[in-house]
């Protein structure tokens, strides 16, 4: 499957986008991916909140948020889980507090943005003003594993304290202002041009993107989980590994396929996945996973530095082709 990529035309305003590092998780690579690469036994993931500001608009909005700091009291079922997997959890700071110390008002974001309900991506909603609304993804609400939250929900998979006393917005990409990028379907946030929310389900139901313009020809996607590792998305034949890489005929696969448990609706997964292949081919887009580790140790993080100079600064190239370095114990 294949996708013709067709970027939005600029029209006039841009959003910034900087790194709040809230956490790490080790997770047995077995887990995540088929046939790990030998040596490669761990994936080192690290936990963002993405802060999203447009100046223009005067708006700032945060997409994920990470893991609470307070997810043994408000979500338990997690260290169960964490333990039986051999995973393993730390968490800095909640985003509120690592805003805080920056100065930026938490009353000053206006929404957190959802990119589905797992618990490394919800932090804690709580911690905000009720002025800040929270923006999920179709289906969220009648979904019985998201909504109502735990306690309320025994099997609930989010805190309910996240809801409470906040709107609860659930997009909907069916309505007329609805627009395709990508082949999937999208709404204009800020309706200016500058930050589009992408439907792109498969490893949840409810799971988006948000496609951000930090210039007049540059992106920003924040890919969520689309894609938990980056070997699992490159190389692919839209963006083949480059010769001085791999020597000899290029190689245009990727390295790993997922776990197929980690994307529990196949056909909308392959959709979102030939989508997120055409964004990271383009030289006017850089694709972000939500965890990639290489940012927490790059001078990339808010407050001190926003992604899309830090990518510049460092080289496309380099930058796509990092997460080479993690198969090195295996060579």
């Amino acid at each position: 499957m294949s996708v013709s990529l067709s970027l939005p035309a600029y029209r006039g305003s841009t959003v910034g986008v900087s790194a709040l590092h809230v956490g790490n998780v080790s997770v047995p690579t077995s887990l995540r991916v088929q046939k790990p690469i030998p040596g490669h036994d761990t994936i080192e993931w690290a936990l963002y909140s993405f802060l999203i500001e447009n100046e223009k608009a005067g708006k700032k909005v945060l997409f994920d948020l990470g893991l609470m700091k307070a997810w043994k009291e408000k979500l338990p079922d997690i260290l169960a889980r964490a333990h039986k997997t051999n995973s393993t959890f730390e968490v800095l700071a909640d985003a509120s507090e690592i805003l805080t110390s920056a100065s930026v008002p938490l009353a000053s974001i206006d929404s957190i943005i959802w990119s589905h309900h797992h618990h490394e991506h919800t932090g804690d909603p709580s911690l905000f003003p009720p002025t800040t609304s929270l923006v999920v993804g179709p289906g969220f609400k009648s979904n019985p594993s998201t909504y109502p939250g735990y306690p309320t929900n025994p099997d609930g998979q989010v805190s309910e304290t996240a809801f409470q006393g906040r709107d609860l917005l659930e997009l909907d990409f069916t309505t007329s202002s609805a627009l395709k990028i990508g082949g999937l379907r999208a709404l204009d946030w800020f309706d200016d041009g500058s930050l589009y929310l992408l439907e792109a389900p498969g490893h949840a139901p409810e799971h988006i993107m948000a496609l951000a313009r930090t210039s007049a020809d540059r992106f920003v996607l924040l890919a969520g989980d689309a894609a938990e590792h980056a070997g699992v998305l490159r190389p692919s034949p839209l963006r083949p590994l480059p010769d001085t890489l791999f020597p000899g005929s290029p190689r245009t696969t990727p390295f790993y396929e997922p776990r197929e448990y980690t994307i529990p609706d196949a056909a909308a997964g392959r959709a979102t996945f030939a989508a997120l292949q055409a964004f990271d081919a383009s030289a006017h887009v850089f694709v972000v996973l939500a965890h990639e580790p290489l940012f927490r140790d790059s001078g990339a993080l808010f407050p001190a530095a926003n992604l899309a100079r830090w990518e510049e600064r460092h080289g496309q190239d380099a930058v796509h082709w990092r997460f080479l370095a993690d198969f090195q114990k295996g060579a």
